[in-house]
């Protein structure tokens, strides 16, 4: 069988325990009531949890709470660099007249171009691949001239002029 050890409890068959009167008590050694001892420095949290004022007040808290030292500076910062804020300005690239001239050469000379306008003056009806192809091409080309500073109208006033002074 196994051990039970030793109990100073009574149990519940035991007479309950008469509470004593204060007259009943023995008269001896009588503790003095805790007194409270004056504070050595602050309470534990102060620093970041500075207490100013009564907690009472709900007008003494937001004055508080404008006056938080907690809180930084209220002065506005930049967050770009001044030296850096230049320097992102993109510059747009160099118009490569060279490059441009030879764009416009090649759209002059293209063979599929020309047999499709060839075809649009004849009156033929163009797929819409042909069309589409047509078109961007003669925008291109009204694009360069006008970078370029070729004027496309002005070729047939010259012609008309030049045949009224041979006359």
């Amino acid at each position: 069988m196994t051990r039970v050890k030793k109990t100073r409890k009574t149990g519940p068959l035991a007479p309950a325990k008469q509470p004593q009167n204060d007259w009943e008590k023995p008269k001896g050694k009588t503790v003095p009531p805790k007194t409270t001892q004056k504070t050595k420095g602050h309470k534990p949290g102060s620093r970041s949890n500075p207490v100013t004022g009564s907690p009472k007040g709900s007008a003494k808290t937001e004055a508080n709470a404008l006056n938080d030292p907690r809180h930084g500076s209220k002065k506005p910062i930049t967050l770009i660099d001044p030296a850096q804020q230049h320097v992102q300005q993109v510059k747009q690239p160099a118009f490569d007249r060279k490059a441009a001239l030879a764009e416009l050469s090649a759209l002059e000379n293209d063979q599929r171009l020309e047999q499709l306008l060839d075809r649009v003056d004849a009156g033929e009806t163009l797929s819409k691949a042909e069309a589409a192809y047509v078109e961007e091409r003669t925008e291109r080309f009204a694009q360069l001239a006008d970078l370029l500073g070729i004027d496309l109208d002005d070729d047939d006033d010259f012609d008309d002029e030049d045949d009224d002074a041979r006359d």
